[in-house]
């Protein structure tokens, strides 16, 4: 959710006055937090002070107006801006520091300068900062700031100018760190700002490809400086967080946010950054709740608004993103960020006019900026708009060579759409530039595991796997891919424009570092339009054990015919419900009680939350619901309206229509009434699934029943009871279970009955073959040898490591004189048995199979 622009506390006080008297102070409520512990011996401007510093902004106002006439006007009035400022009084603050011995004060004109370049007025802040540096040439905050204020306006040649300066004689800042010059590092504030001037320089003028040392020294001066010089100075965490995330790196950032927000848990820049760490993590509500934070101290905040811009885009609401975006520009129309955000917004809605115009409205006062063409390229990569966002991402680089951000992000882009040799190109470059970056490292190491994997090519596919650990996957995912092509395509009469890649991983880590860039992703299956990835179908510890791959190949390149005809506009719960249609199957057991209850308790996701259920679920079902609910919504519409309806629907998509807009557009309800009409459906789909109250009470009391006779070994009379569970609620495994069971015991004897009860089991397992391969005996043996092959192979393609398996299908396709298959089998029952020998063995060599 947005929170709303006005926030008003007890009173009835509007926080948004940009300028008030001191006495408005005390008309709100104070921070809700514990108070600053200080000395006994502190005065009451120092108590005011360490309020101030430790985020109890109103307390210090509240309590600076205890101190004496005769204090340190200058003391005062720093404490007091800083108050004033962090909490939206921004004039004020100002003010306070603009009269009589104060304005002179280097300290005061520094911080006047930088609220200044927070109220947008980079040309004031920036000349206010030259005539700093001009007064006093060994300022170390004077320098850095000016430098960071050109940086901010769009003007890296006179930014990396300012940078500069840190290395530039006399200072050279780190050689005589590395010299350890006793009393120059005194202060935490002046080795923060050195190191921060450093990382900055250093990206600028690629630096770090040259002198890898340099990474080691500018950490080491953020750690010395929170935790020998100063361990109050919590800033020195906060540049520490942002020096990690610049390399990819935020679970180390997130331990030094959390650090920075014990000491001030209302510093703007902390939250800032953990709302952006959440949004990486598509946590919506934390980057909501830092949202609400900032405005609970700065009701004003331009923070705020940013990151609600932000959160609104990943949740792929660009128009609504628009309205947030409208206020900070009308506050500061040439905000360079706030520009390329709505650059972003009118690209993901297809307003190409419009977009141009809004990159050219940045170009008019910073020529040379890449962040507008940076920002575009982010918003329509995470849409997975790939050659629209390749291009920007050229541009940012053409501007910003040293920038290894947009390099990061056209190389990850390659990845995931399949061009490799692209993506190791462009990854290399920023690797060069920027050695330490996490992702960056991750993605090149995967690259060069890729690079060794064996290839099988098709008409339709380049399937690519470990020749070592993974020798049996050749043989059936080829045939069976290019089995399902024209099934897939001609259901969405769509076909790819390029071969499908499908990427078959040794370990469940790589498969994740291919998907998301970081080593751990709770699927076997993924697809990023052209490319689907797997973690490899068999057991082991660096796996996640065996499944049905074929039907996840199905589900998968669904994903890859739908995004592809839409331009990868679909809905995600519309691609992720159709692909659960494709794979043929039925409702899966575990997703029936989960169902019955969501529908009684009126817990279905609402069309607009059910896309999250999937990419940030809020409670451990939500995922699995997502999928199931999306399913059933696909099958409604095509049930209701048909197949067409659903065609025109990805078509609308494909143009960039509105989820809001299809519905009525193409089904006539809104989604309102769709959701409606949807509900009561779902409720006549659960009626006889016998989860209601009366009902299980039979099903209990009959399980009970079951139970006991067959405890009691009256086989026949168990059957008849389990036969009546089995239609009382026909959707769960158990009765199945037990009538396969029964028919199957001697006493019965009756193979025929137990087969309907198998199938159905098997039809609704993904990762035990064990049904498949009893189907496929029993109808050995029942002489129905045609139909126990297509069992047969179903085993194998569950678990294509068990040897058994193999076996059974070479013997049914000796029975079907399928020549082809046996051929098939008299190579892999070799290949596979001499693979389980070298993995069996104690040693576990190299060569044995890396799978466990």
């Amino acid at each position: 959710m947005a929170f709303a622009r006005v926030h008003s506390a007890a009173g009835g006080i509007d926080f948004r006055r940009e300028s008030a008297p001191l006495s408005w102070i005390e008309q709100q409520l104070p921070e809700a937090l514990p108070p600053v512990v200080t000395p006994a011996y502190f005065t009451v401007l120092e108590q005011a002070k360490a309020q101030a510093f430790h985020g109890r902004y109103k307390q210090a106002l509240l309590t600076l107006r205890k101190v004496k006439p005769d204090a340190d006007p200058v003391a005062l009035a720093l404490v007091k801006s800083t108050a004033l400022a962090a909490t939206g009084q921004r004039d004020a603050a100002i003010e306070a520091l603009s009269t009589g011995p104060v304005q002179g004060d280097p300290a005061a004109r520094i911080l006047r300068a930088r609220i200044l370049a927070e109220q947008g007025k980079l040309p004031d802040a920036i000349e206010a900062f030259r005539r700093v540096a001009s007064d006093h040439p060994d300022s170390i905050p004077a320098h850095f700031w000016l430098a960071d204020a050109l940086d901010s306006a769009g003007d890296p040649a006179g930014a990396l100018a300012a940078y500069a300066w840190f290395d530039a004689q006399p200072q050279r800042f780190m050689d005589r760190w590395r010299a350890d010059v006793g009393g120059l590092f005194g202060r935490a504030e002046d080795v923060v700002l050195i190191a921060r001037a450093y990382d900055r320089w250093a990206s600028m003028t690629s630096a770090y490809r040259d002198n890898r040392r340099l990474h080691d020294d500018i950490l080491g001066m953020f750690v010395k400086a929170y935790d020998m010089i100063d361990r109050e100075y919590y800033p020195a965490h906060v540049a520490a967080a942002e020096y990690f995330l610049s390399h990819d790196n935020p679970i180390e950032a997130i331990k030094e946010l959390k650090a920075a927000k014990a000491s001030n848990p209302n510093d703007a820049r902390t939250i800032v950054l953990l709302g952006q760490i959440a949004l990486m993590q598509f946590n919506f509500d934390g980057a909501d709740t830092a949202v609400e934070q900032l405005r609970q101290v700065d009701p004003d905040s331009l923070d705020a608004d940013l990151l609600e811009v932000r959160n609104l885009l990943l949740q792929r609401k660009p128009k609504d993103a628009e309205a947030p975006l409208a206020t900070i520009l009308a506050k500061v129309p040439d905000h360079r960020v706030a520009l390329g955000l709505l650059a972003a917004t009118y690209a993901l809605q297809l307003r190409d006019a419009d977009l141009e115009s809004a990159l050219a409205r940045v170009d008019r006062f910073a020529p040379r900026s890449p962040e507008a063409y940076f920002e575009v390229a982010e918003q329509l990569g995470a849409m997975r708009q790939y050659p629209r966002a390749a291009a920007m991402y050229q541009r940012a680089i053409e501007r910003a060579p040293w920038w290894t951000a947009p390099r990061n992000g056209l190389g990850l882009l390659y990845t995931q759409s399949g061009d490799e040799d692209e993506a190791q190109r462009v990854l290399d470059a920023a690797h060069a530039l920027d050695p330490f970056n996490l992702r960056t490292t991750n993605y090149l190491r995967l690259l060069d595991m890729m690079a060794k994997f064996a290839r099988v090519e098709t008409d339709h596919f380049v399937v690519m796997y470990d020749a070592v650990k993974d020798p049996v996957i050749p043989e059936y995912f080829a045939d069976y891919l290019e089995s399902i092509y024209r099934d897939v395509c001609g259901e969405f009469q769509h076909e790819p424009a390029r071969k499908t890649l499908i990427e078959v991983f040794p370990t469940h880590d790589a498969f994740s570092v291919r998907t998301t860039g970081t080593p751990w992703i709770g699927t076997v299956g993924a697809s990023t339009g052209r490319v689907i990835a797997l973690v490899s179908p068999r057991k082991g510890a660096q796996t996640m054990g065996t499944f049905n791959w074929a039907q996840v190949l199905r589900h998968e390149f669904t994903h890859t015919v739908t995004l592809s005809a839409t331009d990868n506009r679909i809905a995600h719960w519309m691609t992720e419900g159709l692909a659960v249609v494709q794979e043929h199957s039925p409702i899966r057991w575990e997703w029936v009680p989960m169902l019955y209850s969501a529908v009684k308790q009126k817990k279905l996701f609402t069309m607009d939350g059910l896309t999250w259920g999937f990419v940030r679920p809020k409670r451990p079902i939500d995922r699995q619901l997502a999928y199931a609910q999306s399913f059933w919504i696909c099958d409604y519409i095509q049930e209701k309206y048909g197949q067409q309806a659903l065609l025109k629907m990805m078509d609308l998509f494909r143009q960039g229509g509105r989820q809001e807009d299809v519905f009525p557009q193409v089904l006539g309800r809104s989604l309102s009434d769709f959701s409606n009409d949807f509900f009561a459906w779902t409720e006549k789909q659960v009626a006889g699934w016998g989860y209601d109250g009366p009902t299980t009470e039979k099903v209990n009391g009959l399980k009970q029943r079951g139970e006991k006779l067959i405890a009691e070994r009256r086989y026949d009379q168990a059957a008849e009871v389990w036969e009546q569970i089995a239609t009382l609620r026909p959707v769960d495994a158990l009765p199945h279970a037990r009538l396969a069971g029964l028919y199957l015991s001697k006493t019965i004897n009756k193979p025929e009955l137990a087969l309907k009860h198998l199938i159905a089991l098997h039809q609704v397992e993904l990762k035990d073959n064990r049904y498949a391969k009893r189907i496929a005996r029993l109808l050995r043996d029942l002489h129905r040898a045609g139909e126990a092959e297509q069992y047969a192979i179903q085993a194998v393609y569950v678990d294509p490591y068990d040897l058994d398996a193999h076996k059974l299908l070479k013997e049914i396709h000796e029975l079907t004189g399928n020549a082809r298959g046996i051929a098939r089998e008299d190579r892999v029952i070799p290949i596979l048995t001499q693979w389980l020998a070298r993995k069996d063995q104690p040693t576990g060599g190299a060569s044995g199979g890396g799978g466990g």
